[in-house]
């Protein structure tokens, strides 16, 4: 028997109860593996909170927990997340001047539009073919000096890929939520471009639409200099020194799994290197995630991690 629409909107609920976040009736639509309309998900809520299967906060937010605490935490992340999507333009401007930087996107809780107190600025990258390693060696190594200014938090760039694999290759309703999620601030085209070319998303959110969110937008203008520079760096053998690049951070990066005793069974799973993707994400919340849904248990602590 296939599950109920209240079933399905009960595993919407508890997927974002791990990270204490209720949810309003169209986010509860939108992240729904269940084609309806959103009248069918109201008219459905109508009938959970009669019955006492979901709580309905003051400010309009479900949850299956009485938890009235989550809905006040979520207001005011909501208002941190605004105020860092403003500054953020800042430093995604100068992302994109860097070379071979494509099109960059908000990634994190940051595009579902919610920040703590401590939160980073979180980037999803897209570069041109075969020079992915060359953009993201140059821009970490920018990285090394915002640490001067106690900047790095904004520029946390952990997920690379390049025009010729825009397909994900993990496919579940963690990636699903995050693809469609991320925030377009610059070349809104190429992200959208990425999202279709992902729609396999439509099999865990059949209602999800792809509106995109234009404020954050930053122009497309490229400048001399950028392309000054890229023109420079072809003619270098760019594709061995982007090939040596990744050679050398992966090298790196086993280096210091071992050194902090991370079983090496994950560590192609959490520090994706190949040609054209490079995925840095040391505590591997997508495993974290779906464990966690998978047990019923809450989300364990990721390791310590810098880069």
């Amino acid at each position: 028997m296939k599950p109920s629409l209240q079933q399905h909107i009960e595993s919407t609920l508890t997927y974002f109860e791990l990270f204490s976040y209720p949810l309003t009736s169209t986010e509860i639509h939108r992240f729904l593996n269940f084609a309806c309309s959103i009248s069918d998900v109201e008219d459905q809520l109508v009938l959970m909170k009669k019955n006492g299967k979901v709580v309905c906060s003051e400010q309009g937010y479900y949850s299956r927990l009485h938890q009235p605490r989550w809905s006040v935490e979520r207001e005011l992340g909501n208002k941190r997340a605004e105020n860092l999507l403003k500054l953020s333009s800042r430093f995604v401007r100068v992302i994109k001047r860097f070379p071979f930087v494509e099109a960059i996107a908000i990634s994190g809780s940051l595009s579902k539009y919610y920040a703590d107190k401590d939160a980073d600025i979180d980037y999803f990258i897209i570069t041109t073919t075969n020079r992915l390693w060359i953009a993201r060696t140059l821009l970490h190594l920018f990285k090394k000096l915002t640490f001067l200014r106690g900047h790095q938090h904004y520029y946390c760039m952990n997920y690379f890929i390049d025009q010729s694999a825009l397909e994900i290759g993990d496919k579940n309703i963690y990636t699903a939520i995050e693809l469609v999620t991320l925030l377009p601030v610059y070349n809104q085209e190429a992200i959208l471009k990425l999202k279709h070319q992902n729609g396999w998303f439509a099999e865990f959110l059949p209602n999800e639409n792809l509106n995109q969110d234009e404020r954050f937008l930053l122009p497309m203008n490229n400048g001399f200099f950028k392309s000054f520079l890229e023109s420079f760096i072809n003619v270098l053998w760019a594709k061995r020194l982007n090939q040596f690049f990744m050679r050398l951070t992966d090298r790196k990066w086993r280096a210091k799994w071992k050194k902090k005793s991370f079983p090496m069974d994950t560590y192609n799973q959490a520090l994706h290197t190949s040609l054209h993707v490079s995925k840095n994400h040391p505590d591997d919340f997508q495993f974290q995630v779906l464990n966690a849904l998978k047990n019923n248990k809450p989300l364990s602590k990721p390791p310590t991690w810098t880069t």
